[in-house]
């Protein structure tokens, strides 16, 4: 388990996320469905490292995400978007807007660690582990494969 650090995660998800059509599914299934763009990225890598999550593990995971999107991504998010709706005509509007943006990419990282300390110490190791299956529909993890 020593590859599941924070700098490889982070890496892994950032080279998942720039892949052809991830970033703009993973930003759908966020804003239709409350999926978390997080979790998703660290159930691909739990598999990419042949690592199975139990039902009772995920939702840990699950409830982890739930939390840290109430507590810091969510509340951002608004800011960002207030900003946009009504103070997009402000001459400074870009410069504030590339902060929050900078600011909400760190917010995520520290998500990134927050799941991360969630994991439970032993996770069992299974060639066919299939995380994505615990929070995703069949389709919906059908379009995803398909944008790698």
């Amino acid at each position: 388990m020593s590859k599941l650090t924070a700098d490889t995660f982070w890496q892994f998800a950032c080279d998942v996320y720039s892949k052809n059509s991830v970033q703009p599914l993973l930003l759908e299934l966020q804003d239709e469905q409350q999926k978390n763009v997080n979790l998703c990225l660290l159930l691909m890598f739990l598999d990419s490292l042949k690592l199975k999550l139990t039902p009772t593990q995920f939702s840990a995971l699950d409830n982890a995400a739930a939390l840290s999107d109430a507590q810091l991504l969510n509340p951002h998010r608004l800011t960002r978007k207030n900003l946009k709706t009504h103070h997009a005509h402000r001459t400074d509007y870009a410069v504030i807007r590339k902060q929050l943006l900078e600011n909400e990419l760190a917010l995520e990282k520290l998500q990134q660690s927050l799941l991360l300390d969630a994991l439970p110490s032993s996770i069992s190791v299974n060639n066919g582990a299939d995380n994505l299956a615990l929070y995703l529909s069949e389709q919906d993890k059908n379009r995803l494969f398909q944008c790698l």
